[in-house]
């Protein structure tokens, strides 16, 4: 290719928009924007939803009509006790909050420690009301989870014992066996004398 050939390829395909002179060579066609399907309700569909619109609205509306109109009938006094409790039930849901994610933090360090992942689940389980039966909790769930493990463990390893061979008779060899022509008893003869064969 020469250098001319090089100039003239158009390099910037993904230009915003490409000089006029540079056009010439390409097709102006426009390609149709894709079809996305679009999600098709039905009649009835459309009517559940605005229903449960309307339902859930409404229900708001109600409350604070009612919360109006029980502010309505208050006096000043009324109404500041009224706040005033109201504020201090938000302030003690909001300190168990807090308690119940800092507990959740600490249960969350004592269980690593004992190399055991917390999840939501186990952190509802053993987090109490406060720090001592958090620990407790947490202390009791360690010692039952090691010994379900450790017996786990045993249950897993627990076999058969391999059978001893008992015969008082002239001891097998492995010549034998392989003498043996019945192959049911040959079979059972290696199966009693695996040692032979190893």
């Amino acid at each position: 290719m020469n250098k001319e050939q090089l100039m003239k390829l158009n390099l910037q395909l993904f230009a915003e928009n490409p000089p006029a002179e540079e056009n010439e060579d390409t097709t102006n066609e426009e390609t149709p924007p894709a079809d996305e399907p679009e999600k098709k309700y039905s009649d009835a569909d459309v009517d559940e939803i605005v229903k449960k619109k309307l339902a859930k609205a409404k229900r708001e509306k109600d409350e604070a009509i009612k919360e109006a109109e029980k502010l309505a009938k208050m006096n000043a006094d009324e109404k500041k006790e009224y706040e005033f409790k109201k504020l201090q039930d938000e302030l003690a849901e909001l300190k168990k909050k807090d308690a119940f994610y800092g507990l959740s933090k600490e249960a969350t360090k004592m269980l690593s420690e004992h190399n055991i992942t917390a999840n939501d689940d186990l952190l509802a389980f053993v987090v109490k009301e406060d720090a001592e039966a958090t620990k407790q909790a947490v202390d009791s769930f360690v010692t039952m989870f090691n010994e379900k493990v450790q017996e786990g463990v045993k249950n897993a390893l627990a076999g058969k014992t391999p059978k001893v061979n008992t015969n008082a008779g002239p001891a097998i060899t492995k010549q034998k066996i392989l003498e043996e022509k019945d192959a049911a008893k040959r079979i059972k003869m290696i199966q009693e004398n695996p040692h032979l064969f190893n």
